[in-house]
């Protein structure tokens, strides 16, 4: 997979912010990982077909294709390997989507919309290439058109979050653990990136997120390790190493504790055998 990120200044940090602009390609062998963000982000699809996984759903994507991914929600792109996925994506700071419930759909439709959002979009990642004088303040001036537009079509309701739900520490020790879960992972690495002791990361980490960090941690792997076993052929023992445990015997304890059942069961349900 191939991505180009630009990431872009902030204008005011108390209204939504354009934070970064990415194009992505996927290309040959492609393992998609599980992860969330701190930011929301808005995808445009402009090629391709795929699919993207979100917290217990999974939704088929295609061209043209306008996704509304909210902050911290796990979630993953998987391309068809005959018609590679190609989108653009922009992480968005400060906003809050109103409120997704269980029957949350991510692709939104954009109707007469589309190439309005598309160009601006492409202006955002044109600007950002190119450089140009006072580029940055372009391409703030077109998201902030664009987000104009997706509002007043009410094809989105983006607010300004009104309350900070965890600690910025907590949420980076979060965001951490989403992106780097295959690594060994341990309490005093969490604690050190938080700023905090052991005792106090456990406490506030729980308080926000009703877990501790080494049971999220585990959680996170657990699922990870549900969406491989669903979706392909590899071992168990290399699935175990994939997503972070140090070996199969301890994956199979742990994701019994998580899920009530061995892989190998999960494996065979998932495939509508008993």
């Amino acid at each position: 997979m191939s991505t180009v990120r630009y990431d872009i200044g902030s204008s005011r940090e108390d209204s939504p912010g354009l934070k970064y602009i990415t194009h992505s390609l996927f290309e040959n062998e492609w393992l998609s990982v599980v992860h969330s963000h701190a930011v929301a982000e808005l995808i445009y699809v402009i090629a391709g077909e795929g699919s993207i996984v979100y917290g217990l759903g999974r939704r088929e994507i295609s061209r043209d294709d306008f996704i509304v991914v909210p902050p911290h929600l796990m979630h993953t792109e998987i391309s068809s390997s005959q018609q590679p996925l190609e989108y653009y994506c922009l992480g968005v700071s400060n906003v809050t989507l109103a409120s997704p419930k269980e029957d949350y759909d991510p692709v939104l439709e954009l109707g007469v919309n589309r190439q309005a959002v598309l160009g601006m979009i492409e202006g955002i990642f044109r600007e950002m290439q190119r450089r140009q004088p006072e580029y940055e303040m372009m391409a703030h001036s077109l998201f902030e058109q664009l987000l104009v537009l997706l509002i007043r079509r009410k094809v989105i309701d983006i607010g300004l979050e009104e309350a900070v739900d965890m600690r910025s520490n907590i949420a980076d020790v979060k965001q951490y653990i989403d992106s780097h879960y295959a690594e060994q992972i341990n309490l005093d690495k969490l604690a050190e990136l938080a700023c905090l002791s052991k005792f106090h990361l456990i406490r506030e980490f729980r308080q926000a997120m009703g877990t501790s960090p080494i049971d999220y941690l585990q959680e996170t792997r657990v699922t990870e390790a549900k969406r491989l076993l669903a979706g392909t052929e590899f071992s168990v023992g290399d699935i175990a190493e994939a997503v972070g445990f140090s070996s199969a015997s301890y994956f199979a304890q742990r994701f019994k504790a998580v899920s009530g059942m061995s892989p190998m069961t999960f494996r065979r349900r998932s495939h509508g055998m008993s």
